[in-house]
């Protein structure tokens, strides 16, 4: 008996939880899925839109946004950059998906990256913080390089 009742329990928590969320703005869960829909619909702001990076990518360039990624993303993203970080489980809505990011297109996904650490997803109702502030354009330069690079965990 008491394991139908905790069968039951563990079937109706999404339910209930899904239920609990504020009726106000979009749901949590669509965060990801906005900040993609905004940047087809009205491509990036203006500020972020022809950024790019003033430096080439060097080994120390990459160096750099290792550590950086290891302070400020991993326990989101996870290691590989696919959301599955330790403290990732928490999120509402789960930490984007970082590798596919790898594999598009230089000039297209660089401004997309920048904007997205830059100014965190507030605006997208997730809990992506804003970077802008805490870190030096340098930094989140460095940030773009390494993910851009597949998130090699060993330096180059």
């Amino acid at each position: 008996m008491i394991r139908y009742l905790i069968t039951a329990a563990i079937l109706c928590l999404p339910i209930a939880a899904s239920g609990a969320q504020p009726d106000e703005g979009p749901p949590r869960w669509a965060a990801n899925i906005a900040r993609k829909q905004q940047v087809i619909m009205h491509g990036l702001p203006r500020a972020y839109a022809a950024a790019r990076d003033p430096s080439p990518d060097t080994r120390d360039k990459l160096r750099r946004g290792a550590a950086l990624f290891e302070r400020h993303c991993a326990a989101c993203h996870g290691w590989n950059g696919q959301g599955g970080g330790p403290e990732a489980f928490a999120l509402v809505p789960a930490p984007a998906d970082l590798e596919w990011l790898a594999r598009t297109p230089k000039g297209r996904a660089d401004p997309y990256i920048y904007w997205a650490i830059a100014e965190g997803g507030r605006e997208f109702e997730s809990d992506m913080p804003v970077f802008k502030g805490r870190l030096a354009k340098r930094d989140i330069w460095s940030l773009v390089a390494y993910i851009r690079a597949g998130l090699p965990r060993r330096s180059p």
